[in-house]
């Protein structure tokens, strides 16, 4: 199983739900650092799949 596919589509899911609460007025989420995690997620994808290719070789 993909762990970085897995991880991103969680974070999306995650994201999302914040994103539909804050829109529809369930709470006033504000996190100006959101590109962070972002970035975050996609090192560890990049990492993931790097480690997975060294293993096969």
């Amino acid at each position: 199983m993909n762990v970085g596919v897995i991880v991103l589509g969680i974070f999306i899911l995650c994201w999302g739900f914040v994103w539909l609460g804050n829109d529809i007025g369930w709470w006033n989420f504000s996190f100006p650092f959101w590109p962070v995690i972002i970035i975050l997620t996609g090192i560890v994808i990049l990492f993931n799949e790097l480690k997975k290719t060294v293993r096969e070789d």
